[in-house]
């Protein structure tokens, strides 16, 4: 009877190791997910405003086109919510916060976030005489 006892207390702490374990890890593998996400995106975004012929033609566009690409790259089973927080075509500017929300294996919500903010600069080439 005692040896059922431990083995029963051992299979729960076992489980219970186990369930912090898969927390933790998914929590630092969605992070990892959404900061290449977004810079994947974001870069992806601005090289279509700088080189494409045919790129987008109003920040809507430009903004949904961001968001298409970002959600391609996000595989895992969460919820995806993005603010813009500065958008500008003109300037080369763009400026994200996105957020993932799951649920973890024990029940509870999780959540990891990530701000980034890109810049577009051109660069003109001087003519050294």
């Amino acid at each position: 009877m005692k040896n059922m006892l431990m083995a029963f207390y051992a299979a729960i702490i076992g489980l219970l190791i186990l369930l912090i374990g898969f927390t933790i890890h998914g929590r630092s593998i969605r992070q990892v997910e959404l900061n290449n996400a977004l810079k994947s995106s974001m870069e992806q975004c601005m090289t279509s405003l700088l080189y494409e012929e045919g790129g987008p033609q109003s920040e809507e566009e430009w903004k949904s086109m961001f968001l298409q690409s970002l959600a391609v790259q996000i595989n895992s089973a969460s919820d995806l919510t993005v603010t813009f927080l500065e958008a500008d075509m003109e300037k080369g500017l763009l400026s994200v916060e996105a957020k993932l929300t799951w649920n973890h294996p024990i029940g509870t919500k999780g959540s990891v976030s990530c701000v980034r903010t890109v810049l577009l600069e051109e660069y003109e080439e001087i003519e050294s005489e």
